[in-house]
């Protein structure tokens, strides 16, 4: 009977238990794994409401290693939960190192004061439950995304929590496609050699200027880099005509100045050279960029680097393409129609590779890249 009877209380334990941790749960308070879904989840619903996605960030680095840390981190816990709306996710972000809470819904002209408040109403709960030594250890910051202000400094991947767990499940692949990399650059710089040592003597002799083009462009998780070209344009160009077209381009309103929408550059640009034509209608002038490659600015194989003022004009979902991986000398879009394929189009092609891209995928796009070259489709 006593057996019996202790049987069923250590039933009742572990019921008791398991309805604690759901109760926990309930309480959106999420562990590590499930807060970063959490994230990756609210991203997404942003993306497709263009509303901004506002996370605040508490870190408790400073305490977790001091006497009864863990008593205290439990008190803060609470303490953050009385903070926020019911709406809002609470969770782990960082074992032992940062707490973070998802406020959702927030308006675009409301991110500034939902701050404030959000900041005061923690700080006066952290001077009630924590002694002023180890509250004045907590700090607080937040992130937004998308990242007011646009491109120049690398994306905060604190919203891309996915793509760590992506990288360390793939690390054998990263390291044959770099590997890849390094070959094919050395391999493209000396089988294109006659060319370094001709066409610069061409583009000096027809044009004044320095024979390469630098300019800055966007790569690897918003990261900046300087992309190596040789030169095409007339020196002194202003580029306020290439601005309005990106931005008409990516907005879709070509076709309201009577160009096809289905044209990624100008046609008959006035800034490029004689020689710069032909350069561009075959691929020419991108050839130094397999320094960029060689440097591990770029990869052979990848989305096309956007420059700084593209960004500007990108939607949520559009950035997308350029985190995870490095942009390529040529990628799905330049083998499916160069610059005959809409921009939006060109962007899913960009996130499929991303997100299905693998060594074989590298591989064919590389064999079908000089039949693309070749045949002129599309190049301007």
């Amino acid at each position: 009977m006593a057996r019996e009877i202790w049987k069923n209380m250590s039933w009742f334990r572990k019921v008791y238990r398991n309805t604690a941790k759901s109760i926990q749960f309930d309480h959106r308070f999420y562990p590590e794994t499930f807060f970063r879904q959490k994230l990756v989840q609210e991203r997404r619903r942003a993306e497709r409401s263009s509303k901004p996605l506002v996370v605040m960030i508490v870190n408790i680095f400073d305490i977790s290693n001091v006497d009864s840390g863990s008593l205290i981190i439990d008190s803060l816990v609470e303490g953050i939960k009385t903070c926020v709306r019911g709406t809002d996710i609470c969770g782990q972000l960082k074992c032992d190192t940062l707490i973070g809470v998802i406020l959702t819904e927030v308006e675009s002209d409301k991110v500034d004061s939902a701050k404030r408040i959000v900041a005061k109403k923690m700080r006066e709960k952290l001077v009630l439950i924590l002694k002023d030594e180890i509250a004045n250890r907590i700090a607080i910051t937040f992130r937004i995304y998308p990242e007011v202000g646009g491109g120049g400094d690398a994306f905060d991947m604190t919203f891309y929590p996915e793509i760590r767990s992506e990288a360390i499940r793939k690390i054998g692949g990263q390291i044959v496609k770099r590997a890849i990399d390094i070959l094919g650059s050395i391999m493209g710089l000396v089988l294109f050699f006659p060319a370094f040592v001709l066409l610069p003597i061409i583009i000096k002799f027809t044009s004044e200027g320095s024979v390469f083009y630098r300019q800055m462009r966007i790569g690897r998780n918003g990261k900046t880099f300087d992309l190596i070209k040789f030169r095409t344009m007339y020196v002194g160009n202003d580029d306020i005509i290439h601005r309005e077209y990106v931005k008409r381009l990516i907005k879709g309103n070509l076709a309201d100045r009577g160009t096809s929408p289905m044209v990624f550059k100008i046609v008959g640009d006035p800034r490029i050279t004689i020689i710069g034509r032909v350069l561009r209608k075959y691929s020419l002038d991108e050839l130094p960029q397999f320094i960029n490659v060689l440097k591990g600015d770029m990869s052979l194989v990848g989305p096309r680097p956007p420059i700084c003022y593209e960004l500007e004009h990108y939607c949520s979902w559009q950035r997308n393409r350029l985190i995870g991986k490095r942009p390529g000398i040529t990628g799905p879009w330049q083998v499916s129609g160069r610059s005959s394929t809409s921009f939006d189009d060109m962007v899913r092609l960009d996130l499929r590779y991303l997100k299905g891209g693998n060594i074989a995928l590298d591989l064919k796009i590389m064999l079908r890249t000089p039949i693309a070259v070749l045949r002129c489709r599309g190049a301007y």
